[in-house]
């Protein structure tokens, strides 16, 4: 018996960032930020550089969340929040202290003035990094907390079905 499928309310965001090449180069990137609420505690980022492979990562939603009280100005960055507990406080990570998940890192920068956010992802030569606007992503991020909140995040999640999944490798 087939059942109906689950239509989902993908959230996007397309923004213009800039990557980091492993030689210093600053190259323009399309970066597209993608939330679904059947995954609520990730986003995907999919981003097209010079050339026309796509890239595409999945990060915890948490790393995403910006404290705007603690950024440091021109001098660098104050760090980055992420929450200790689904309805719990937010933690602030220190400048040196970026929010990390198997090597991925997501850190506010402050660059020319404006405020950044840097997505990095261990590659074969080093790190490979984004740096787009805080403001449109904090923004995205929001609008996620706000389709799907800390609290409900466990409820949109089918743990059998996800440990089934990666059984069978799709997952």
């Amino acid at each position: 018996m087939w059942s109906r499928p689950i239509v989902s309310n993908v959230v996007t965001l397309d923004v213009n960032a800039t990557y980091l090449t492993d030689a210093g180069k600053r190259v323009p990137a399309l970066v597209s930020l993608g939330f679904d609420p059947l995954d609520p505690v990730a986003i995907t980022v999919r981003a097209q550089v010079d050339e026309p492979r796509l890239a595409m990562a999945t990060f915890a939603r948490a790393l995403f969340v910006v404290d705007d009280d603690r950024w440091a100005g021109p001098a660098g960055p104050a760090g980055l929040a992420g929450r200790d507990e689904p309805d719990g406080p937010v933690g602030l990570a220190g400048p040196d202290e970026p929010s990390v998940a198997d090597g991925a890192r997501v850190e506010p920068v402050v660059r020319g003035g404006r405020r950044l956010l840097s997505v990095s992802v261990p590659c074969p030569g080093g790190r490979a990094a984004l740096e787009m606007s805080a403001t449109r992503v904090s923004a995205f991020i929001q609008r996620t907390y706000t389709l799907v909140p800390v609290a409900a995040e466990a409820a949109m999640i089918d743990l059998d079905l996800d440990l089934g999944l990666a059984a069978l490798g799709c997952g």
